[in-house]
């Protein structure tokens, strides 16, 4: 039975350790694609989280402690405008957004951020450390179709698509520098392109090692399984 167990948990901490939504903004771009509005408006949001450390300093020195809460709440309200500017540009930079063969949509015109005051209160909504959010509101008359988001090859972090819809969980995507993700704005299929071959170096480092990890772990803790079943005595037989 304690063999079960260690089994049990050792399946679940490998699939903690493959989870996507366990990602770290250093490790990670972050992007939720809300489709509950269409129903009652036809209109379509995405929302972009940004480590807004990385828009000033490089990333190494953006992950030290001292971008840690407190840091977007004493910043000026220039400050602040600045940091939005260097967020649109960023933005624009690593992801590309169309809806089947229409012009591509300009995110550095397109995407809002909120007021200063708002963001300065960012830590009591639970935003992450130092984060701000971007969003992009699509009108009724650009949801139609298939949503083509394009991940720039030189991004160094995946991107994590969250995709919310009416009456299910949210689905969510691990897409890596350099491919795509395609998706049914109306719900009824939905693709994601296949990544093109990936070496280690393709991924930041941190990341390196957690599949194969989380990989031999699932397989330890299914061997654990199979090696109890076979230990286990077998009932004794009628009469005996």
């Amino acid at each position: 039975m304690k063999a079960c167990w260690r089994g049990f948990l050792l399946s679940g901490f490998a699939l903690g350790l493959l989870s996507p939504a366990h990602g770290h903004q250093e490790l990670h771009h972050d992007i939720t694609l809300d489709l509950r509005q269409l129903e009652r408006d036809g209109s379509i949001r995405l929302t972009f989280t940004l480590h807004a450390p990385e828009l000033v300093v490089g990333l190494e020195e953006a992950a030290s402690a001292l971008y840690d809460r407190n840091w977007l709440a004493q910043q000026s309200d220039q400050e602040l405008r600045r940091l939005m500017s260097l967020g649109r540009s960023y933005l624009a930079a690593r992801f590309r957004l169309g809806i089947d063969d229409r012009e591509p949509i300009e995110l550095s015109r397109r995407v809002s951020f909120e007021n200063p005051d708002a963001i300065r209160g960012g830590g009591a909504r639970d935003l992450s450390p130092g984060c701000l959010e971007a969003s992009l509101l699509l009108s009724p008359d650009e949801s139609a179709g298939k949503l083509r988001i394009d991940h720039a090859a030189n991004s160094n972090k995946r991107l994590l698509l969250v995709i919310e819809r009416t009456g299910a969980f949210p689905e969510v995507e691990d897409i890596p520098p350099g491919a795509h993700a395609l998706i049914s704005l109306s719900g009824e299929d939905k693709e994601r392109a296949a990544p093109p071959p990936a070496s280690l170096t393709d991924s930041p480092p941190a990341t390196r090692w957690v599949v194969p990890l989380a990989g031999t772990l699932v397989l330890l803790g299914s061997a654990a399984l199979v090696f109890t079943k076979r230990r286990s005595p077998s009932p004794a037989s009628p009469g005996s």
